[in-house]
Order: structure tokens, then sequence, then C-alpha cells
């Protein structure tokens, strides 16, 4: 009856208070009942314990644990987040070429629009390095000096000085290698020169020549004075003619070429610079009707 009272009374205690870790407290044991009565009670409250895992305490542990659980959730959605905004940083504009980008029939448009332009470009420029035309050859040759007069005359002042006249033929002749494109020439730039006074100066005046792929073309300009006042050069012009040795003259002819590739995409410019030097007898010849010269050109 003793130990039914006993039990009875740890378990009106037990549930009394739920929420609390109870401890049993014991004198150190004189006889063996008192090891089994200790032993007994151990074991009730063992049962005690087992039965009320269902307590406030364990339901409240269980939910921490679900919150934990969703907390952690709600983690990796942010960390997931970010990780997409950091990538979506590290595109940058590179987003803007995919198609992915949006959905809009003008995004389309714009794509395709773009990406064909790339194409024709990328077509075009390896056509280009393809077809890309040689560098044409371009030369003068003298065709011939009439009319070269230099005598006594008088400036518009009144003061006596050597008078020249002169007249030079210039064959400009245009090698284009191309097989595909013609070759576009501006009008040139030539003088005539004694030594480094240039006493006759001629810029073509009109449109640009042009010479016809895989041809040689050649081109006729003239160069001359009339009456100019040669004052001191004039004479030594006069002494060279008179000495046999020949009258050295100087002809500088400037142009520039282009080709025009793709309806003018591409024009590839090439610059020239030719001379002659042309040395004048003081001899003329009635059947060409020029003066005798010898010539000697080079071209740059």
């Amino acid at each position: 009856m003793a130990k039914s009272s006993e039990e009875e009374e740890v378990e009106s205690l037990f549930r009394s208070y739920p929420y609390a870790a109870l401890y049993l407290v014991q004198s150190p044991p004189s006889t063996v009942n008192s090891h089994a009565t200790a032993s007994s009670n151990y074991n009730h409250l063992h049962h005690l314990n087992s039965c009320n895992n269902n307590s406030p305490i364990s339901h409240y542990s269980s939910s921490r644990g679900s919150n934990n659980s969703f907390l952690q959730d709600g983690d990796k959605k942010k960390l997931h987040s970010h990780e997409a905004l950091r990538n979506e940083e590290k595109r940058g504009w590179i987003k803007y070429l995919s198609f992915g980008y949006s959905n809009s029939g003008l995004w389309i448009l714009v794509q395709l629009s773009w990406r064909f332009l790339l194409s024709l470009i990328i077509a075009l420029f390896v056509f280009y390095i393809a077809a890309k035309p040689p560098h044409p050859n371009i030369s003068i040759k003298i065709g011939g000096i009439g009319g070269f007069r230099l005598a006594e005359g008088v400036d518009g002042s009144g003061v006596s000085t050597k008078i020249l006249s002169c007249n030079c033929s210039i064959d400009l002749i245009i090698e284009n290698k191309s097989k595909l494109f013609g070759l576009h020439i501006n009008p040139p730039f030539i003088q005539l020169l004694f030594g480094h006074l240039p006493f006759a100066v001629s810029q073509m005046e009109g449109g640009e020549v042009y010479g016809e792929s895989d041809e040689t073309t050649i081109f006729n300009f003239k160069i001359g004075t009339r009456n100019k006042a040669m004052y001191g050069a004039g004479r030594n012009m006069q002494d060279l003619l008179e000495s046999g040795q020949g009258l050295p003259l100087l002809v500088k002819v400037k142009l520039r070429s282009s080709f025009h590739v793709i309806w003018g995409i591409f024009q590839p410019k090439f610059h020239h610079q030719l001379q002659c030097l042309v040395v004048l007898a003081d001899k003329y010849d009635k059947i060409h009707r020029t003066q005798v010269y010898n010539s000697t050109c080079i071209s740059n």
C-alpha cells in the first residue's frame, strides 16, 4: 500500500508540472527493499516521460525544427536570386543579342536584321579580299615639244629680257591589271621646270578619266607657256642651247587613282608621282614637228 501511495503522489506531481524536468532524490539505501523501491520509482518515471513525449515541450521542439527548415529554404531562395542577379549583370549587353531576351515580334525582327547585315558585311569583305584589284602601273612619255622659241623681248614694264614660248605634249599610259574593276583617275597636276624654277604649270580641268579593266589606256595632255619673261634664267637657257650640251628641263606629274569596288563601298586609292628629264637640242625636226630632244622618265 505504501508503494502504491508513493507512485500515485509522483504521478500526480509529474502531471501538475509537465514542462519541468523531475529529479528523484533519495537517501542512501540501507536495505534491499530500499533498492527495489528506488528502482521501481525510476522505471515509473521513465514510463511517464515516454508517455508525455507529445507534451507541449515536444511540440515546441518539433515546431522549432520546422521553422528552421523554412528559414533555410528562404535563405536558399535568396541565394539563388542573388546568383541569378549576378549572372544577369555579368551578361551585360550580351543579353541584347539573344532571341530569348524578349518574345515580341519587333525584337525578333531586330535580331534577324542585325544578323543579316553582319552576314552581308562579312560576305562583301571576303569578296573584296578575294577580288582586291592590284596596284595599277601608270607611266608618262614625252610626246613632243613643239613651238619652242627663246627670243629677246620686253616684259610688261618695258624691261628687256628673254621671252619663252613652248608647248609640251605628254602621254599618260595607264595599265590596269584588274580583270573586274575600272580605274578612276583624277585630273593630273603637271609642272615644267628649269632647274628649280617652274615656268609652266597646268592643273587639268574637267572630270576624271577612266581606265578600262584589264587594258592599257593612253591619255594625252599638253602643257606650255607663251611669251613668258624668263629674265636671268632665259639667258642661262640660251647659253646651254648654244653650247651644244643641251637644255635640261624637268616634267613633273602628280595624280591620284582609285578603284570603286562593290558600288564604291571600298575605294582603294593610289598616289602617283611621275617625272621626265628632257634634254633639248638646238635643232628642230620638221618631219615630226618637234624640237629634237632626249628624255628619261621614271615613276614613284
